[in-house]
């Protein structure tokens, strides 16, 4: 299995021109990884790219589970997803923090081979499970929203 997730809720860049998180987005963070701590996730480690939104929710994420926080390229916004798609192909039990377009191309890229046909609605702090039978399949999407 692994675990696709937008990173949270950040500052716009002219209020804060690193795009910190906002306290909503580190509390919806800290609220979905606490839940998927509660339901059994794991994970060794969480990649995220080197933008400051995408390290702090990985962050968040990786000390609820009890993982590693670790930055990793190929993760930017316009970043070619075939890369990760490639490195996918050999790992399991890792979570991606990132942004959009690049997860929902690359969940498009897994799960239908096509970059270009959206499968899933991607949201701030949310998490896409897919897993592999043997394709990949999206296994469960959880959002901030439905978490009481």
């Amino acid at each position: 299995m692994i675990y696709l997730v937008q990173h949270g809720k950040a500052f716009d860049e002219r209020v804060d021109p690193e795009r910190s998180l906002t306290p909503e987005g580190i509390e919806e963070s800290r609220r979905v990884a606490t839940h998927l701590a509660k339901v059994g996730v794991k994970v060794a480690v969480v990649y995220h790219s080197g933008k400051k939104r995408a390290r702090q929710t990985a962050e968040i994420f990786a000390q609820v589970l009890g993982a590693r926080a670790e930055e990793k390229d190929g993760l930017n916004p316009n970043d070619d997803p075939a890369i990760w798609a490639e490195r996918l192909s050999t790992l399991d039990e890792v979570m991606i923090v990132g942004h959009l377009p690049h997860l929902s191309r690359l969940a498009s890229l897994l799960v239908v081979g096509n970059t270009e046909v959206p499968i899933v609605e991607f949201r701030y702090s949310g998490v896409v499970a897919l897993t592999r039978t043997p394709k990949w399949v999206v296994k469960w999407l959880l959002t901030p929203d439905i978490l009481p």
